[in-house]
């Protein structure tokens, strides 16, 4: 009995310790599934972490590789840069294709290459660099030039013309730099746009961009992606990277970075606290969840981060190309229920690139800002909006039913710019051109979509600009009439039988006799007629011919002058001449060659040129009036009128804008414009000419205002030299 007893009594001993060992067993097990969990978790989220930044970072450098052909077809797809070339015309190479590209566009070094081999021109930002491949290039480039020179020739197939075979055509690689440096180089042929330059095969100039994925770049993707750090190596060395290939397939470096571990970082913070409850299941089961469901809005909102990088414009938060092109192709490819169109809207800000030369590029950056803000606030919730950089933008519009129906819409669009748009240095008024390109999705493909919106947008921007214009065939025969317009103008230049100049009276307000005239370029075209300024001075700027003309309009006008007793005679300058930094000594040698004293000439010029704020400009406006030239501010009143450029630039001469004038004595506001600019004049020591008199009111008030000057259609129209040569021989006559 007593050892039965003993024996279940140790039975019965036994069973809570066999129950605490087994519950001891159950816990280390539990924490030990818990723990390999949390491993596994912990490994998959900060994976798919590194892989979220891989596509980000993915995503950036394809966007460069895109971007950096199109820049350079943006200027090696043009007649007039191969004339140049062929011409040898160093300055116009340096401004289109080298010097102007690398600082513009910020590639690295560009090279401009003749058919048989030779360097004709090479910058590196706006340094000119020498007449070869730079050393840290030529191993990596030479290699290519041969190549697409192959590629050239067997496609051309020795045609007399090759440009229809090689447009388009191109060679993009990732290289290895001779300094050890990463870089994209793209080779592009340069072709004429027209058929008017003829090109045969072999005879192609070809155009190299070399862009460096140096530190600054890699800076600004690593901010994109929200990185802390990328560098280019030869062997990757951490666990986030990125592997570049050349176009052969072959890994010549890689992107490397620290990839964020927010679960493992995580994981360390939390030890302490889950060692600390180790005994207590419950609880450290339940920090467990907490802390996996932290991690997994951590997680997300890191993939959320990135994602949202990979596909928006970085200061905006607009969309960007890539996003952009994604919901364009769904837009086409969407099955509507009833017939509906797609829209795409090209946007181009008119007067930006003003605004930001005046106030700086950090009032640009909050005026872009400002932009995307309005007109998100204004768009249908289905549109897409996109910046493509600068001050370009596009958006795509589904479900539109008729023309009439996109007009309502893009309208409100027009609208937004009505307010000025308040920054830091002041309020700016902006407008902007809109070019909608309208279509079924299933009829057209996205690129032609595009190129159509591009199309209205410059006819729009042409019409006057803060305007919106659907496409229309027309508009492409509008685009080759306009090319075939300047290739006209070109040929009246060399001709010089077409183009005659008419001179308008000036007068002296108080006196009435003749101060001067103002020349006035016409053109009498052989099957259009009789053609205005303003349809061909936009021509001459666009085409690189507005130096020619302006020379021309300057040499007749002071040779007229000379030849007359005309105390001055006014000639209008562009923006665009001020670009050449010999435009002072060019001026001062036609009048030394016509015989006319530099004070008996007059440059009328726009606030526009002000606003430009180049050194350059501001040199030769002193170097002008050193000489005795003397400088008019046309159609002062309109524009970004600022007393400042009064007195930095010292104007002799005020054009007050015949919009102005018109209103005198029907408008009390403007009558106080007028008289405080007259006010103002007078207080700078500056006279004052009043355009577009029409009226005896209009006279009268001029001269009650203190106008120097008057000048109109009631005094007289343009008159040809002969006629005005014989009003001159009355000097002595006033006006009534």
């Amino acid at each position: 009995m007593g050892d039965t007893m003993s024996l279940n009594q140790k039975t019965a001993d036994s069973r809570p310790s066999l129950l605490v060992w087994l519950s001891l067993v159950v816990g280390v097990l539990l924490f030990l599934v818990l723990g390999l969990a949390t491993w596994w978790a912990a490994e998959r989220l900060d994976s798919k972490t590194a892989t979220d930044e891989r596509r980000a970072v993915a995503a950036q450098l394809t966007e460069e590789m895109v971007r950096l052909p199109q820049e350079q077809d943006s200027s090696v797809i043009w007649d007039d840069a191969v004339l140049n070339l062929r011409s040898d015309n160093q300055v116009w190479i340096a401004e289109n294709l080298t010097e102007w590209l690398s600082t513009f566009y910020g590639h690295d070094r560009v090279y401009v290459v003749s058919p048989e081999g030779r360097v004709v021109r090479a910058a590196e930002g706006e340094r000119r660099m020498g007449r070869a491949l730079d050393r840290r290039d030529a191993g990596s480039v030479e290699p290519l030039i041969r190549e697409f020179r192959a590629t050239l020739s067997n496609a051309s197939d020795n045609t007399e013309d090759s440009t229809a075979a090689i447009t388009g055509m191109g060679i993009l690689d990732t290289v290895r730099l001779g300094d050890g440096q990463l870089a994209l180089v793209s080779i592009r042929p340069i072709v004429p746009d027209t058929e008017a330059v003829k090109q045969s095969s072999g005879t192609e100039f070809i155009h190299i961009s070399v862009k460096v994925l140096s530190e600054e770049w890699l800076r600004s993707v690593a901010e994109i992606a929200g990185l802390n750090e990328i560098r280019s190596t030869s062997i990757s060395e951490r666990n986030g990277f990125l592997p570049l290939q050349n176009k052969g397939g072959r890994v010549i470096g890689f992107l490397d970075w620290s990839p964020h571990r927010p679960a493992s970082s995580l994981l360390l913070e939390t030890a302490p606290l889950t060692l600390s409850l180790i005994g207590a299941v419950l609880v450290g089961l339940g920090g467990t969840i907490f802390w996996l469901r932290r991690t997994s809005i951590q997680l997300q909102t890191s993939q959320a981060r990135t994602n949202y990088f990979a596909s928006h414009d970085s200061l905006t938060g607009a969309a960007n190309r890539v996003l952009f092109e994604e919901k364009l192709r769904e837009a086409l490819a969407y099955k509507h229920l009833a017939k509906t169109k797609v829209a795409l809207v090209s946007i181009d800000l008119d007067g930006f690139k003003e605004v930001n030369d005046a106030l700086g590029h950090a009032a640009g950056d909050e005026l872009i800002k400002q932009v995307v803000k309005r007109l998100s606030s204004t768009l249908p919730e289905e549109a897409t909006l996109a910046r493509f950089g600068g001050d370009e933008f596009a958006l795509v519009q589904p479900g539109l039913v008729s023309e009439a129906h996109a007009r309502w819409v893009f309208e409100s669009l027009v609208q937004t710019f009505h307010d000025p748009f308040v920054l830091a240095n002041g309020s700016v008024e902006v407008t902007a051109s809109f070019g909608i390109a309208l279509e079924e999705g299933a009829s057209i493909s996205p690129a032609e979509l595009l190129r159509r919106a591009d199309v209205a947008l410059y006819v729009a921007k042409g019409a006057g600009r803060n305007r919106l214009e659907i496409y229309d065939p027309q508009m492409d025969r509008a685009s080759r009439e306009k090319r075939a317009l300047t290739a006209d103008l070109r040929s009246a230049l060399v001709a010089g039988n077409e183009l005659f100049v008419l001179y308008q009276p000036i007068y002296d307000a108080q006196s009435g006799m003749i101060a001067g005239a103002e020349a006035l370029v016409r053109w009498d075209h052989p099957t259009r007629g009789h053609l205005p300024p303003d349809t061909f001075i936009g021509l001459a700027e666009s085409g690189g011919l507005i130096d020619e003309l302006g020379a021309w309009v300057l040499a007749k006008s002071c040779q007229y002058a000379a030849q007359q007793e005309l105390p001055w005679v006014a000639v209008n300058v562009s923006p665009l001449q001020f670009k050449d930094p010999n435009f002072c000594v060019r001026i001062l040698d036609t009048l030394h060659a016509c015989g006319l004293s530099p004070e008996r000439l007059e440059l009328e010029i726009t606030e526009g040129l002000f606003l430009k704020s180049s050194p350059v400009v501001s040199t030769t406006l002193a170097k002008l009036q050193a000489a005795g030239v003397q400088i008019a501010l046309d159609d002062f009143g309109t524009g970004y009128s600022s007393i400042s450029y009064l007195r930095t630039l010292n104007v002799d001469t005020l054009k007050v804008d015949r919009s102005l004038i018109k209103l005198l004595g029907t408008d009390g506001p403007t009558y106080s414009i007028v008289r405080s600019l007259v006010q103002l004049a007078q207080a700078l020591n500056i006279s004052v000419t009043a355009e577009g008199i029409e009226n005896d009111l209009q006279l009268r008030l001029a001269r009650e205002l203190g106008c120097t000057h008057v000048q109109g259609y009631l005094l007289s129209r343009p008159l040809t030299p002969d006629t005005l040569s014989a009003l001159l021989t009355k000097l002595g006559s006033a006006l009534s």
